[in-house]
């Protein structure tokens, strides 16, 4: 084998040995894997009144209670519609990095990530039914997925860490909007997503502290700009997304197109209080990185992705 490209320390690769032995001997099965004949009560929320991207704010209150509920549904077909545009785009990126670097992938990290990938696959398959089943409605495909064909140009460290940050993104604002009394089949959905995705998530860390235990300083600086890009377009839209609109059977009580009261609403006190219980843990593990400022936050930044070097410069980063 050439130099590894991708590699672990010996026990974190025992550790992830055991990840592809688990995956192997208990995995996600379509048909069985939601109880999918109880059909899905919509008349139950699928998510924590706190969590509804208005609750904390005037508008929340000149909602009725029916278009609350309607309106944390449509929320959450946001979140499942995350999944289904990240993980179907997430898996080939994989093989295209496997496929890029061949013989510099170490085999039980190329294991790995094949099992990332036939999972995904599986995953996505059980949003989209979840959609159906619910009746909600699949959102567009995010300009921002495109960002995924940069990511092979770059060294697959880069691409683990993005993929890494998008679905932990995801996951935990589906995981910790759960509370009592949430709708039955959406808690399981997400439960027994989360049972393979604490796998990814954790293969993700481990790469990621290994790769930038002695990354060049310039190097560092030019990936970290490129996570804070990205962090502050996905932060914003889990906590409001215009496209909300769109699926709503209502009007919202202000202008889904005026930026400063799109911007007051993602400043709210309630949602600065759930992105830090969402994404508190996953911001100072980024900071750890060295990746940010230590007062950098989510709304700090461009909001857009660059066009920027940074993919070339840390293609091929010192060892």
């Amino acid at each position: 084998m050439q130099q590894a490209i991708l590699n672990l320390n010996e026990t974190k690769m025992r550790q992830l040995s055991g990840l592809v032995d688990k995956s192997n001997a208990s995995h996600m099965e379509l048909n069985d894997v939601l109880p999918w004949a109880n059909g899905i009560d919509r008349t139950v929320a699928p998510k924590r009144e706190d969590h509804a991207w208005l609750y904390g704010t005037p508008y929340w209150e000149q909602l009725t209670p029916e278009h609350k509920i309607e309106m944390m549904w449509v929320e959450n077909a946001q979140t499942v519609s995350g999944f289904v545009w990240l993980e179907e785009g997430l898996s080939p990126l994989f093989i295209r990095l496997l496929h890029a670097h061949h013989g510099r992938v170490p085999e039980t990290i190329r294991d790995y990530m094949m099992v990332f990938c036939k999972e995904e696959i599986v995953h996505t398959q059980m949003f989209r039914r979840y959609l159906k089943l619910a009746n909600l409605p699949l959102y567009e495909r995010p300009q921002l997925m495109d960002f995924i064909e940069e990511l092979v140009t770059m060294h697959p460290a880069v691409g683990v860490l993005c993929t890494y940050l998008m679905e932990g993104t995801a996951e935990e604002a589906a995981m910790r909007q759960d509370g009592p009394g949430t709708e039955p089949l959406t808690r399981k959905l997400y439960f027994e997503h989360h049972r393979e995705e604490a796998r990814h998530l954790a293969f993700g860390r481990w790469i990621c502290e290994e790769f930038f235990e002695n990354l060049p300083p310039q190097v560092r600086g030019q990936i970290g700009f490129l996570v804070r890009s990205y962090m502050n377009i996905v932060v914003p839209l889990f906590t409001f997304n215009p496209e909300i609109q769109k699926y709503l059977s209502f009007e919202l009580p202000f202008d889904v197109n005026d930026p400063a009261v799109i911007d007051a609403i993602r400043r709210s006190d309630n949602n600065r209080r759930v992105n830090d219980e969402r994404y508190g843990p996953m911001l100072r593990w980024i900071k750890k990185l060295g990746l940010t400022p230590a007062e950098w936050d989510w709304f700090d930044g461009p909001g857009q992705m660059p066009q920027m070097p940074a993919a070339k410069a840390a293609e091929q980063p010192a060892a």
